[in-house]
């Protein structure tokens, strides 16, 4: 039987009252009719970080750094853009840059937040996300209503509204409060996990076929119609109770401290993951982007020469490759580290530079996107091939998830180690990089570690 506990908290907290009156004090004078455009006012709270919401809430974005004690929380939304397509990244960004012009910022004392928005997006820009991935925009950039983001022990929390849309100040500012007092005061789901028992599993393609559909990748690499591919397996499960997304988030930060936890709601479904790869980050001009490709067990022998010179190194360079028109100083570890997580390892390298003036985030995830660790080499005959052969809908899996801020600041990660959660449902992704050198069963057994990462969490 469920149990539900409300969060600990005081009816009304003292701060919570003196935040009611400065919010109507600053806020009322500029949502005033007349005025149009996006308004957000910031204030620094003592809020403890809250979880992610539950599955009934609608709409919104978690993201966390377990090692750098950073947290962002996005509920609702103020505003959202979406676009498909071959030019999905060029349209987004003119309506980010047009949007800027008419935002009005205010930061009550010493707040300052990073985030104002979150940007989700699919592999494919021609994917209509078809099946349970329906609710699910092929690209959106959301600026949420309430925007919650710990960082240094601090908790900036900031009121989006968009102006001119004839709703008086006092019902703006009733919203922003009610919305605020119930994700505090939301009941957590404390049913017994032993319950979540696995009723039922399908692989997607069968491994048989799998397995014949890297020999075919192999077949087509040899007779030079491409250098990589990488290839997507999903598997599907059924479990005798609703699948708890806040305790796997909860297992996945204690396992994986060093990778990037989020989980996005949109209709009725919630994806969820732990992802070791960072797309594209954007601090005052200074731009990262990782290379990682090459997977082992962690305690196997690593074959050094072959991985890096058939897979890991071509991602290196096409990183290299995508962000030169774009960044000065560019720089790339001459030997790749590697990065363990649980029972895999990965080779990894840091691209780093400095972002040329004229140049913004929505060219550098053109120019990169995506890169020959989930795509493959030649992009377009990657992408055919994965089109036309690989039989499943990936979503956003592999796509990328993130947060944009002021000033360009950005931050984007691949979204790997992910599965998409509805009700009793849930869909857990993985994928290999096939080179000419690649074995079927060797690349069957990486997707299958790649897996566990969420499977294992997901059982009592």
């Amino acid at each position: 039987m469920k149990r539900f506990q409300a969060r600990q908290l005081q009816p009304t907290p003292v701060w919570l009252g003196r935040l009611s009156i400065e919010l109507r004090r600053l806020a009322s004078p500029l949502l005033s009719g007349h005025l149009k455009g996006l308004f957000s006012i910031t204030f620094d709270i003592p809020l403890e970080p809250l979880p992610a919401p539950s599955a009934s809430a609608r709409d919104w974005f978690y993201w966390r750094r377990p090692d750098e004690g950073s947290v962002l929380l996005g509920l609702g939304r103020a505003l959202s853009v979406g676009a498909r397509g071959t030019g999905r990244f060029p349209s987004l960004g003119r309506e980010w840059e047009r949007l800027q012009e008419g935002w009005t910022h205010l930061n009550q004392g010493s707040a300052n937040p990073w985030a104002r928005a979150f940007l989700g997006f699919a592999f494919d820009a021609g994917s209509d996300n078809r099946g349970d991935w329906s609710g699910f925009p092929n690209s959106v950039l959301v600026v949420p209503r309430l925007l919650l983001e710990w960082r240094n022990g601090h908790c900036m929390l900031t009121f989006t509204h968009l102006r001119g849309q004839g709703e008086r100040p006092e019902q703006v500012i009733a919203q922003w409060l009610s919305a605020l007092k119930d994700a505090m005061e939301e009941e957590r789901d404390e049913s017994d996990p032993a319950a979540c028992r696995l009723h039922a599993r399908k692989e997607m393609p069968e491994p048989e076929r799998w397995r014949q559909g890297v020999a075919e990748a192999v077949e087509a690499i040899g007779s030079g119609k491409m250098t990589k591919v990488v290839l997507a397996r999903e598997v599907q499960l059924a479990f005798g109770q609703v699948v708890d997304h806040r305790r796997l988030l909860g297992r996945l930060g204690l396992d994986y401290p060093g990778c990037t936890l989020f989980a996005v709601r949109f209709d009725g479904a919630t994806l969820v993951g732990a992802t070791p790869e960072r797309l594209l980050s954007i601090r005052q001009g200074a731009v990262t982007s990782d290379a990682l490709a090459g997977t082992l067990k962690a305690k196997q022998a690593w074959n050094t020469e072959a991985m890096i010179r058939h897979e890991h190194r071509p991602v290196v360079d096409a990183i290299l490759s995508a962000l030169a028109p774009h960044c000065s100083g560019l720089e790339a570890g001459q030997s790749p580290a590697s990065l363990r997580l649980q029972k895999l390892s990965h080779f990894y390298t840091r691209v780093q530079g400095r972002l040329k003036p004229g140049s913004d985030l929505f060219q550098l995830i053109e120019a990169l996107h995506p890169t020959p660790a989930v795509g493959g080499l030649p992009r377009q005959a990657a992408l055919d091939w994965i089109r036309e052969r690989e039989g499943i809908e990936r979503g956003w899996y592999t796509g990328a998830v993130g947060w944009l801020g002021g000033a360009g600041d950005a931050e984007l990660s691949v979204v790997l180690r992910c599965g998409l959660i509805q009700g009793k449902q849930a869909r857990l992704y993985a994928g290999a990089g096939i080179t000419e050198v690649s074995d079927p069963a060797a690349e069957l057994g990486e997707t299958r570690l790649k897996l566990a990462a969420l499977l294992d969490r997901l059982s009592p």
